[in-house]
């Protein structure tokens, strides 16, 4: 004779605890997702990106044509160079070396009024800023910079000069 099936369903509809903590994890990660969506949509995110995505093949036609040409070559091949340099540079010492720049360009661009004096320093007001330090720790950087840059642009002048002259292997 057959044995009577021991089926509760009752049990059947409660999960394991695991599976509880799995599914609140889940129904939070669907409402972040949902707000999110809703975000990019009220500010014109998603618009865009579909708008964009269907004119991908004329916008892809219009960029590779104009990469076909030997500007469009050449602009990329520069920007190459400069990621290349950037990525050179420590964040940090770019970011500030850029603030300073700055707030040099700030300083530099404060339109001189009327009331701004006018003192030019003279014989004696020259010799004195020659002896003033604050003047040369301010200029010191800059002159360092500008030998640096000289320096490296006469060595590259230097080894272009030099493949230039060298016969090539086979020639006489």
């Amino acid at each position: 004779m057959a044995e009577q099936i021991q089926y509760r369903p009752a049990d059947a509809k409660r999960f394991r605890s695991e599976t509880e903590s799995e599914m609140a994890q889940f129904e939070s990660r669907v409402a972040e997702i949902n707000g999110l969506l809703d975000e990019l949509y009220e500010s014109g995110v998603i618009r865009w990106l579909k708008d964009f995505t269907g004119a991908m093949p004329e916008i892809s036609t219009i960029a590779l044509e104009g990469m076909n040409t030997p500007q469009g070559r050449a602009g990329f091949r520069n920007l190459l160079v400069l990621a290349q340099q950037l990525g050179r540079i420590d964040p940090d010492r770019l970011e500030r070396t850029l603030a300073a720049a700055q707030v040099g360009l700030d300083k530099a661009g404060e339109p001189a009024d009327e009331n701004t004096p006018y003192n030019p320093p003279g014989m004696t007001g020259v010799f004195k800023l020659m002896h003033d330090k604050e003047l040369w720790s301010a200029l010191a950087p800059l002159i360092a910079g500008a030998k640096a840059f000289s320096a490296a642009r006469r060595e590259q002048a230097e080894g272009s000069e030099q493949t230039e002259t060298k016969p090539e292997p086979g020639e006489t």
